[in-house]
Order: C-alpha cells, then structure tokens, then sequence
C-alpha cells in the first residue's frame, strides 16, 4: 500500500485506481472534496459522534490510529476543474470538519489547524445543517472543561496521529462497488443509490436542471431508503423478471442489475434512428408541453394534472422521468398495502393511504403478516401476492380489483398448499411455471400480454389437495387458509 499522501488534484486523464494513507489534516485541507448531490443528508447523531472522541482517545496513544476508509470518485465538474466527490465516509467527513472548527475555536494552536472548506450537497440541506449545528454544540459542551494541556494533545492526536485510507477511483460505477463490497458501518450501499447516481448524471447542469435536480431528490429523499431498496428489488426486479419468463437470481437484485433500470436519454441523437424509443420520448414531450402551458390552471386546481403513462415492464426514460416513476410506483405500494414497506416508516402524508386499495378478498394471507399470524410461513407467499397486485393494477388499474386479488391470493398460496416447506426457489419455480393444479400457468406473462382486464381474470385454479396424507402432521393454519380462499370463491359463484 502507497504510504505518502495523494496530491491535492490528480489528473482527470489517469483512469488508475489509487490507494493511499492520508493524515487526517491532510484530508481536511483538500480543497477539492464535494459531497456529491446523490449522497444522503448528514444524519450522525450524537452518540455517533461521542463514540468517534472516545475512538480517538483510546488509540491514539499508542500511535497511529486509522479511523476507516474514504472512497473517492475524481472527475471533472461541468467547469473542468478537478472534483473530488466523497461516495463512501461522508459522515465520518463532515464530522471532522466540525471537530476541526470547535478546536480551532479554542484557540489552541490554531495555525496548525487550517482546513479547506467542505463543499456540501444542496440537497437536503436543511437536514443537514440542523444536524451538523447539533453536533458542533454537543462537541464544543464535550471539549469546553479540558485544560490547555488536554486539547493541545487532543488536537494533535486528530490531526498528526488519526489516519485515513484514501481510495481515488476515476470510475463511478467501480467506486459503488467497493463501497458495496468493504462498507461495514452504517447504513448499507443499496443498489438503488447508484441508480440514484446515473439518473441524476443524466438530468443536466444548466440552471434549470440543478433547478429540477432539487425537486426529484426531494421526492427521493421522501422515501426511507430501505423502501426504495424494497421497491425496487421485491416488486419491480422480480415482475420483469418473471413476466419475461426470466427467473430471480438466487442473490437477488443487485448492483449488477441495475442496467434494467437504465435506458432512453433523451438528448440522444440516435433516437431518430431508435423507432423503439419514440413513442416514450413523445409521450415525455407531451406532458412536459401540457404541464408547462396549464402550470396555472393546475395550481388552481381548475385542471387537473395528468403524469406520464408509466408501466413497470416498458423501457426506463434516464433522469427526471426515472424519479417520478419511483416516487408513482412507491404511492401505488403503499396504496396497495405492499408488505415489505414498513407501515411505522411511511412519510406522513402517505401513512392516511396505506391500504386503500387492498381487498379483503386477499385477507386470509394478509392477517399471516400481522401480530398472531404465522409470518415467517406465510412471507414467501405474501411477496408473491403483493407483486401480483402491483402488476395488475399497473396494467389495468381497479377494474374488479376483487375478483383480481381472489385469482392472485389462490394462484400465491398454491405452493403453500402442496409444499410443507417453501423457499425462495419455490416461489421463483411457481411464478414462471405454477404447479401441480395450473401447470404451464405464468400469471405475471398473462397479466403482461392481455389486453384486457377479463382476459386474465378468466383464468381459473382449481382447490389444491393439502401436501400429506398424514393429517396429524399438516399445519392447522394452511388448511383455514385454504378453505377460506375457496369457500369465498364458492360463495360468489352461488
């Protein structure tokens, strides 16, 4: 490993990764760190905080104390200058920096303490100013009872004995990867964050793209992180997969999926060639053209608004359109009750809509997911539902959105019928070709080639004999569930 310090600026035309050892005054007057604009807000908390001084504290009087590892993209901004972007260690950043400040603040050797400004992200400043204001006052309370002594040895145990390791890459997509691969401390790289990234790279650097760059983050950053994850790689990931008869990996999504995501830009010049691509472009023009001839007729609310004709299974429009698909898609799963969205973390002008369009048709495996259900037997088959009901509705919106859910929970709870035991596998094997009852079946194919809603909901399944013939040993909770689901089809068949 290089032991000496990276230069200030590397040049933009060396693509060589580069992995140094710097002091940690050395990171702070780097003129060239920025937090990019796809990193999320500043959220240590004072613990957080307190735990980073104890660390200091503890190690460094045995030496060199090596606090972690930041990982950094190097480019060029839209000025040419060279750019720095922080990707992995932004937090463990920023609070240096306000550490730095406090004890500059006191005094004590203060020319020894320069350190550059940090350019932060416009977005999601407030959040991070309120934060970063927290933590300096907690620090400042922290130092302001040590004597000249202690904080001279402090101060130069953080900036000649705390050290970072210093990873440069040239390449975006390389520089998620190891952040993927070697982050072990706070929340986890997603694969959705460097989609984030790409659609971001993809809206723009005029002045009323930073302007609309702010407006899509701020729907982004409205969705808990883990949510968007789940959006993405428990319904949108598996419904392409599966409607195209493709299976699920086994590791599920992950940053090397994400190119299903990716697709027309629309500066492209070769779209006139790509017939394929011109009905989304044209669709995209429309509405940009209508909301901006009717912005005032809308606002008050004398028109009403209308959104582009998204469908999960249909080519992605890179940038702006990207972020309204994920924010129309996440409104329709909350809407639709979808499991894995985590009702106590829902934004709070969606919590009131939470399950508005959930039948209760699907009830005898919802009521498995809540307190006194059996969850963990039940939870394969609960995705499978919930991607179903996202799909159809999708497709063909609420039309007899009951008789639709009957259809999806019996087709879901087949494998629960005849397997004691049902894994991941089991449900990727059913969804693309059902089982013993409607083998052949791919309802998710059926969902995406009919053209209405009646072609679908004509299909059938027939009542599943119950796995075993031992009945001492089948789980009392699969047999109400299935007589339920049938009993209620017989029912409205009467």
């Amino acid at each position: 490993m290089v032991t000496a310090a990276l230069p200030d600026v590397l040049s933009t035309r060396d693509v060589r990764p580069h992995v140094a050892v710097w002091k940690v005054h050395e990171l702070l007057r780097n003129a060239n760190l920025r937090i990019p604009d796809y990193q999320r807000p500043y959220t240590w908390s004072a613990r957080n905080v307190a735990e980073l001084v104890d660390d200091i504290q503890r190690f460094t009087p045995s030496g060199h104390y090596r606090i972690g590892t930041v990982i950094l993209h190097r480019h060029a901004d839209e000025r040419g200058d060279d750019i720095l972007d922080v990707v992995d260690g932004q937090q463990r950043l920023t609070t240096l920096h306000l550490l730095a400040a406090v004890l500059r603040e006191t005094g004590v050797d203060p020319s020894m303490r320069d350190v550059a400004r940090l350019r932060l992200s416009p977005f999601g400043a407030e959040r991070t100013a309120a934060r970063a204001k927290e933590n300096r006052a907690f620090l400042a309370r922290l130092v302001q009872d040590w004597d000249v002594d202690a904080l001279r040895a402090f101060s130069d145990a953080v900036f000649l004995q705390c050290e970072v390791v210093v990873v440069t890459l040239a390449n975006l997509d390389e520089a998620f990867q190891m952040f993927d691969s070697q982050n072990a401390r706070g929340r986890p790289l997603y694969p959705t964050d460097l989609l984030k990234a790409f659609h971001l790279r993809e809206i723009g650097s005029g002045r009323s793209d930073i302007a609309m760059k702010r407006e899509v983050v701020e729907l982004w950053e409205s969705i808990p992180a883990a949510h968007v994850n789940a959006l993405f790689a428990e319904y949108l990931f598996k419904i392409r997969r599966w409607a195209a008869g493709r299976p699920v990996p086994r590791e599920g999504f992950t940053a090397a999926d994400i190119g299903m995501f990716k697709g027309i830009r629309e500066r492209d010049g070769t779209n006139e060639e790509n017939h394929w691509a011109r009905s989304f472009v044209y669709a995209k023009n429309y509405i940009d053209d209508f909301r901006s001839e009717n912005a005032t007729l809308a606002r008050f609310r004398m028109m009403k608004p209308i959104e582009y004709p998204h469908q999960i299974d249909q080519p992605i429009l890179n940038g702006e359109t990207f972020f309204r698909m994920v924010w129309h898609y996440y409104q329709q799963g909350v809407r639709l009750g979808l499991h894995a969205f985590n009702f106590d973390e829902l934004p709070k002008e969606l919590s009131p809509l939470w399950g508005a369009w959930r039948s209760s048709v699907s009830a005898p495996i919802d009521e498995q997911s809540e307190p006194g259900g059996d969850r963990s037997r039940y939870a394969y088959v609960r995705g499978l539902l919930d991607a179903l009901l996202l799909y159809y509705h999708d497709r063909f919106g609420s039309q007899e959105r009951d008789r639709f859910a009957g259809l999806a929970a019996r087709f879901a709870v087949l494998p629960r019928a005849s397997k004691f035991a049902v894994k991941r596998e089991t449900i990727n094997n059913h969804a693309l070709d059902g089982g013993p009852e409607v083998a052949g079946v791919n309802l998710f194919r059926e969902i995406r080639e009919a053209l209405s809603a009646r072609e679908v909901l004509d299909r059938t399944v027939p009542e599943p004999k119950l796995y075993g013939a031992d009945r001492s040993r089948r789980n009392p909770t699969d047999a109400e569930v299935i007589q339920r689901l049938w009993g209620l089809e017989r029912g409205l068949q009467r």
